[in-house]
């Protein structure tokens, strides 16, 4: 039998244990940097295969060594592992027994995939072209700015990233039928900034608004013309959103508020057009604040950047995809997704590709999307997504 042919054997065998990974992740979810015990979970199984641990700031890193007749540089494989803040409104022998807590994303799927994957190549070391990077990243929904940037570093740290040849990650996703895996060349998902601004006038009398600057008035003003601003400014073409998600202003109706507060976020595909909005923005928030008389302040958190993936390991991917599902499960994303992604800190600085595994499956009721406390994916998707990895850490270059 061919490599190949002896991975799809082993992770067959194995697929019932990658689902009761799955099911104990499910049942016990930690969200944020507070994923210890998950942390513990997978040191010990990595451990019991007798997978070298490597120091890490957060989150657990491990190096499975290839065979003597390796080829140098490294494949890194990448699984997040928190869950989110959330009641789980599925009834499942596997719900979560953490009140507030929920593994809403597929994140515990992620994680036993790249588990089930450990394993099989961990059997099949000293066949492998290269030395496998594991990546066990916490806090991708955040908080902050997440965990991936804090691994990379630590990766940088030890002198590995110059190294990697790719580095690969999956997302399940009840998006996609179960039994597809979907690509996208290029960007893949959005960059993310939020921003406060405050506007500040003259309070009055709403029956002697000339004595009055009106900060409500002006706030208006300025959604008006952020709306103007993405139509006529940016290229069609060029997916952004510039949305205004909160507008605080007033305390009664006969009184012009002195003061206006918003709240928004920012969401690109390309990092010269993040610049050239949030310039544009505060372009246009001061034009209008001068004209009115008032002063405004701006306050904008920068958050992740755009994920780009290397076209080069796509198309990579897309073969090994097309070899185990057949062209016609393989999908070609017409259009990136205005999500995020942390994985895009890694994607700045190692060739990366991101590639969603199709989870829905209608007849068993698996059709919630992420983020719903009803959200369950078909499990037949975790022996397809380890045998992507699998077959990613062999055949990558």
């Amino acid at each position: 039998m061919s490599l190949k042919e002896l991975i799809r054997a082993q992770i067959r065998q194995g697929a019932e244990d990658v689902i009761g990974y799955r099911r104990h992740l499910h049942m016990h979810p930690e969200t944020g940097f507070d994923t210890q015990e998950t942390e513990r979970f997978v040191t010990d199984f990595l451990e019991r295969e007798g997978i070298k641990i490597l120091p890490s700031s957060v989150g657990v890193l491990a190096k499975i060594s290839a065979g003597s007749g390796k080829k140098p540089g490294y494949i890194a494989l990448r699984a997040d592992m928190d869950a989110l803040p959330l009641d789980e409104a599925n009834e499942v022998p596997y719900k979560s027994q953490i009140s507030g807590k929920m593994h809403a994303c597929g994140h515990d799927g992620h994680t036993a995939m790249l588990l089930g994957a450990a394993a099989v190549l961990q059997k099949f070391r000293e066949e492998l072209p290269r030395d496998v990077i594991l990546v066990f990243q916490p806090a991708e929904e955040g908080p902050n700015l997440g965990g991936a940037r804090i691994m990379l570093k630590d990766l940088e740290s030890m002198g590995l990233v110059p190294e990697i040849r790719a580095m690969a990650a999956l997302h399940l996703t009840t998006e996609h039928p179960a039994g597809t895996v979907a690509v996208r060349y290029g960007s893949a998902m959005a960059s993310t900034d939020e921003f406060d601004i405050g506007i500040i006038g003259l309070g009055g009398h709403g029956g002697s608004p000339h004595k009055a600057i009106d900060a409500l008035s002006l706030s208006a003003a300025f959604v008006t013309r952020m709306e103007s601003f993405m139509s006529r400014r940016i290229d069609p073409l060029d997916p952004a959103v510039f949305a205004i998600g909160v507008l605080k202003a007033g305390t009664a109706a006969n009184i012009i508020p002195e003061r206006a507060s918003l709240s928004g976020t920012l969401r690109c595909q390309r990092e010269e057009t993040r610049g050239f909005i949030l310039s544009g923005a505060e372009r246009e928030l001061q034009a209008i604040c001068s004209a009115g008389g008032a002063s405004y302040t701006m306050d904008v958190r920068r958050g992740l950047p755009v994920l780009v993936n290397n076209d080069e390991k796509v198309e990579q991917a897309e073969k090994i995809a097309v070899d185990i599902v057949g062209p016609e499960n393989v999908i070609r994303l017409r259009h990136p997704s205005m999500g995020a992604e942390d994985f895009a800190f890694f994607s700045e600085k190692i060739p990366a590709v991101f590639t969603w595994i199709g989870a829905r499956n209608e007849e068993k009721g698996f059709v919630h999307m992420m983020h719903n406390p009803r959200f369950d994916f078909d499990e037949a998707a975790l022996a397809l997504g380890t045998e992507m990895l699998c077959r990613t850490a062999v055949e990558m270059e």
